[in-house]
């Protein structure tokens, strides 16, 4: 017999300056994403649904089929014989010294072994998942394509790593009127942005389909930004040549606006189907103009001491002191958020009507297992109550938006206290009696003031601004500074309840306690620990006139800043 030669696949080789090249954009190279609206015939959106449906069954099979290896897995006893073990050894390292620490990290990392091994028996891996969305792709479904059912995959794999690491209780579940998005992994396949040399326009290209960009008229951000598209694809080769140049001499790196990848997402805006294209660019994106051509957006210098509340903002600088209403871009903000309230009576009312059998006597609704029945009216509400959810989120990002560029034009050093976001939203653990009237406490916290207000939003996006434009953010330590407690007066805290909006000095002059802690913010030491008490005494007389003005001016236009004590 003849033995078969195999032919070997021939290791492709890596130039320095292609691994340089890669070095400059993996790791010291910014990201942005720019949305283009795109104009679909009808039998494209009847394809794409399709395709996206598909897509659905394929994500929920896969997560359901990870469940259930999951689920096996859980019930073995060498799982719970592992998981035993290292519940003993984390309780061994929090009293360990730190000559025992060191001993207890290398068992530890046996131990995470065998939780990767019994992952593996069990099918508990993204490699499973990733082959098995594979076969159902060749079985079944004809429409999608690789790369669009490998980011499916690792959608699947991310929701089921919310159970495995995070200590979710069950994955999500796409229903049925939920849109799984396209997602391309690379610029150069599944979803393509392609430029007609004609004439210059781009398109989205997708599975045979070309969908147009709707680019509005007159919009400089849109047009500038394909602009540099444009020039990078007929100047790639010098683009990257003069970047890796730069990198060498410690230069900074220009932005390139190179595609990284590409996502088809549909929207439903007033009722109407849209869909979009999400464009991942390199480097910063481009400087918003006026019409006029000049920049929107003025880079300030100074500090600027930030103190965030879950309904409210103060901010202080040198020569501006400010209290507000978080995520508010106009009167009409709260009048949105109250029709929500309504829409969901309305809803309330619409269900109890037409499932009587489903609520106990006194209101309650029964436990087990209902059949719900829905009216038309009821359907209508739920899409009209869809759209007033989208308008308040948008508002809340535009608001944000807005009030971190102000930020910037003001100073380019921004202070702030550690805030934990998720902590304030949760409910209370223990529940407590009233002493006075033994009633139970409410367990409720800050939950809906954070879902109308979205604080943490707002520090995440003055952050990523403040260090895109060369601006640095300060956090002082919460526990440490104490700005609602300290009097700069006395130079020492004391403690004040919540519900106490005003402070008083030893002379007896009262100034606004969110106020108060953005001027001692702003007046922070060196190591962000507590304030300066030189520099509160020598900051205050130019403070309190700012403050004074500031007060003022809420009583006299008559603004409602929410838990302010201002009337």
């Amino acid at each position: 017999m003849t033995e078969v030669q195999v032919k070997k696949r021939k290791k492709r080789t890596i130039s320095n300056f292609q691994k340089t090249l890669n070095h400059v954009r993996d790791k010291h190279t910014p990201l942005h994403t720019v949305e283009f609206e795109l104009a679909l015939l009808s039998f494209q959106e009847w394809k794409i649904n399709r395709l996206g449906e598909q897509l659905r069954v394929i994500r929920n099979t896969v997560l359901r089929q990870l469940c259930k290896n999951h689920q096996q897995m859980v019930r073995t006893k060498a799982y719970n014989r592992t998981l035993r073990g290292y519940r003993a050894l984390a309780d061994r390292l929090k009293k360990a010294t730190e000559t025992e620490r060191k001993v207890l990290e290398k068992e530890k990392v046996v131990w995470i072994k065998r939780f990767e091994e019994l992952r593996t028996d069990h099918n508990v891996t993204f490699d499973f998942a990733r082959k098995y969305g594979a076969e159902l792709r060749t079985s079944t479904y004809s429409l999608p394509d690789a790369v669009t059912v490998w980011s499916v995959c690792e959608m699947a794999w991310k929701s089921m790593e919310s159970v495995l690491y995070r200590g979710a209780e069950k994955p999500h579940f796409y229903k049925k009127d939920e849109w799984v998005a396209l997602q391309g992994k690379q610029a150069e396949r599944c979803i393509i942005l392609k430029r007609n040399q004609a004439d210059g326009s781009f398109f989205a290209s997708h599975d045979g389909m070309a969908f147009p960009l709707k680019v509005k008229p007159h919009d400089l951000f849109l047009e500038e930004t394909l602009s540099h598209i444009a020039f990078y694809m007929d100047n790639n080769e010098t683009v990257d040549n003069a970047n890796v140049e730069r990198f060498l001499v410690d230069m900074p790196i220009e932005s390139t606006f190179r595609i990284r990848n590409n996502r088809i997402v549909r929207k439903e805006i007033r009722g109407k189907i849209r869909y979009f294209l999400q464009t991942v660019l390199e480097g910063q994106p481009v400087p918003k103009r006026k019409q006029d051509g000049s920049f929107r957006h003025v880079l300030g210098r100074g500090r600027v001491s930030i103190d965030i509340g879950t309904q409210s903002i103060a901010l202080v600088t040198n020569d501006k002191a400010v209290l507000k209403n978080l995520a508010e871009r106009s009167p009409c903000t709260f009048r949105d958020e109250r029709k929500v309230v309504l829409h969901q009576r309305k809803m309330e009312r619409s269900r109890r009507s037409m499932n009587p059998q489903n609520y106990l006597p006194d209101g309650r609704i029964k436990n087990g297992k209902k059949e719900w029945v829905v009216s038309k009216r009821y359907l209508a509400l739920k899409q009209q109550l869809k759209e007033h959810h989208r308008k308040a989120a948008v508002n809340r990002k535009y608001a944000h938006n807005e009030d971190v560029n102000r930020l910037r034009s003001w100073g380019d050093e921004a202070v702030l206290e550690t805030m934990n976001i998720q902590g304030l939203q949760k409910k209370a653990k223990v529940a407590t009696r009233n002493e006075k009237t033994g009633n139970w406490n409410s367990r409720k916290r800050f939950g809906k003031s954070i879902l109308n207000r979205s604080p943490g939003y707002f520090i995440s996006q003055l952050k990523e601004r403040f260090k895109a434009t060369g601006g640095t953010v300060r956090e002082v330590n919460t526990w440490t500074f104490k700005a609602s407690q300290y009097d700069h007066v006395l130079d020492a805290s004391n403690k004040k309840q919540l519900s106490q909006r005003w402070h008083t000095l030893p002379c007896g002059t009262k100034i606004q306690r969110d106020l108060y802690s953005a001027f001692l913010l702003h007046c922070s030491d060196a190591d962000w620990q507590k304030p300066n008490n030189e520099e509160c005494q020598t900051f205050f007389p130019i403070f309190y006139p700012l403050h004074q003005q500031c007060v003022e001016s809420i009583k006299n236009n008559r603004v409602a800043v929410l838990n302010s004590g201002i009337n």
